[in-house]
């Protein structure tokens, strides 16, 4: 497994990271509505002509129980409130897939800090109004849902896909003081647990591993407990699907820098503008001095 001391943005490279490899997978655990069909580009042109990008965003089909049409679903991952500012950029975010792809936008924002003070609508009008579905694992539903775990590794009954998940988001969603448990709880099921296997095991073992990371890092207890993962799954495939953390980094660190330089060359046109205008100024000045000396019978 890739050794890495600090992981940045360890939610984001977790939810990206499970979004792109196992989207069905994910769209089922969080009770997304319809039938997942495939993910779509989220990077997006915005009204004022900068770039931005949705977290997920995904089409799917009627299920004929809580969707009878085709939609689009906009998943965005936050660690924190919901502000103003942020649900603005989730309606135009909205706005650009509804008018881009011709179909109906389900925005989902799925929340592990801030859920109770968050901004529960938008609106630029009366008529125009974005209400976001939030979705929060509360405290008492991670205590049910990891005793419901435990219970079944005691009794060898095997876990489902969603258990596994919740292994991975249940620390997650954890309030800060007591993420750490919740944590090592789940790291010494897992090494129990044998019924997750193959390919998802290690999927869940690099979610776990990503977790570790951010609540252990620079200890240590982070390799003791990234050894521990090493030994409970297949050791190739979890280095292979390590390997994630720098593509992700490396893919933002591209992005981040692209942004730079439209930036740069935003302000240069501005620039050289600013400057083509001072010049035809100038040029302006020098013919009215130019025709006045005329006037005045004074040769130029």
């Amino acid at each position: 497994m890739s050794r890495k001391r600090k992981v940045h943005h360890p939610n984001d490279v977790t939810n990206v990271y499970f979004s792109e490899l196992i989207p069905e997978i994910l769209h089922k655990y969080f009770r997304l509505p319809g039938k997942f069909v495939r993910n779509f580009t989220t990077r997006i042109v915005k009204r004022d002509g900068s770039e931005g990008e949705m977290d997920w965003l995904m089409l799917v089909e009627p299920d004929n129980c809580r969707l009878y049409e085709r939609i689009l679903i906009n998943v965005e991952f936050q660690s924190s409130k919901v502000t103003e500012e942020k649900i603005e950029i989730f309606s135009e975010y909205k706005d650009y897939a509804k008018i881009y792809y011709g179909l109906p936008v389900l925005t989902v924002v799925i929340i592990t800090d801030g859920f109770e003070s968050s901004k529960r609508q938008y609106s630029r009008v009366s008529s125009d109004i974005l209400k976001p579905v939030y979705v929060h694992i509360s405290w008492g539903e991670i205590t049910k849902r990891l005793k419901k775990i435990e219970e079944k590794i005691d009794n060898q009954i095997k876990l489902t896909e969603d258990d596994g998940l919740d292994m991975v988001y249940l620390p997650m969603f954890s309030p800060k003081n007591k993420a750490e448990k919740v944590l090592e709880r789940i790291l010494q099921l897992f090494e129990r647990d044998m019924s997750l296997k193959g390919l998802f095991r290690n999927h869940v073992a690099f979610g776990l591993s990503i977790m570790v990371t951010k609540y252990f890092g620079q200890t240590p207890k982070m390799d003791e407990l990234l050894d521990m993962l090493e030994r409970t799954a297949e050791n190739d495939r979890l280095r292979m699907v390590a390997e994630y953390v720098d593509d992700f980094e490396r893919q933002r660190l591209q992005r981040k820098l692209a942004d730079k330089e439209k930036e740069i060359e935003a302000i240069n046109s501005r620039k050289d503008a600013e400057i083509e205008a001072i010049n035809s100024r100038k040029d302006a000045e020098i013919e009215s001095l130019k025709a006045k000396l005329e006037a005045n019978g004074i040769a130029y």
